[in-house]
């Protein structure tokens, strides 16, 4: 059991669940973004190009301030520390290797030095063949909460001074299963 701490979280993760699947996953196309519209403000897509490229291609508009401008195009791993690139590309295959969701917290460090605490929930989807994975991502800002509770104000994103993006670093992260099983993953 997921235990989400945004509502957009859940919203985005019961969208998902009740679209038509082929087997496990729903095919991209069958994901209408006009049907969630309070939600893509704080969606992500991912394309899977390689280990070492994994492009942005639609960043919500309070992501997009969070990560300091427009970023759609851009490397997700030119965001994380060198350290843990391998890592953070290995968590998304992962993804989609193993047809399961992932639950996260990510600690987000602006360039003001405030720490931004991120929910995200993503979930893959399937492609046609020969084309690169996508994942469906909703990226949230919470109060931390390290216990796991539920947050009953979720914050809101809107010190735009302070938006650009310096680090993303994985505060926890859980697989969750879509049918297939998980990965066994150690970051």
């Amino acid at each position: 059991m997921i235990k989400f701490r945004h509502p957009n979280n859940r919203a985005f993760y019961e969208y998902w669940r009740k679209l038509p699947k082929a087997g496990v996953l729903p095919d991209k196309n069958s994901f209408m973004p006009e049907e969630i519209p309070s939600l893509l403000s704080t969606m992500v897509v991912y394309e899977l190009v390689s280990d070492d490229f994994i492009r942005i291609r639609l960043i919500g508009s309070k992501v997009e301030e969070r990560f300091g401008g427009h970023r759609t195009g851009s490397n997700y791993l030119d965001f994380v520390e060198e350290h843990r690139k391998d890592a953070a590309s290995a968590a998304f295959w992962s993804q989609v290797k193993n047809n399961c969701g992932m639950h996260a917290v990510l600690a987000q460090e602006l360039v003001s030095g405030r720490i931004a605490h991120i929910e995200v929930v993503g979930v893959p989807v399937s492609t046609d063949e020969g084309e690169h994975p996508v994942l469906f991502f909703q990226s949230n800002e919470i109060a931390y909460n390290s216990d796991g509770g539920q947050v009953k104000e979720p914050q809101v994103f809107d010190d735009k001074g302070d938006g650009l993006l310096k680090y993303i670093w994985v505060v926890e992260r859980s697989y969750f299963d879509l049918g297939l099983g998980v990965p066994f993953l150690r970051d």
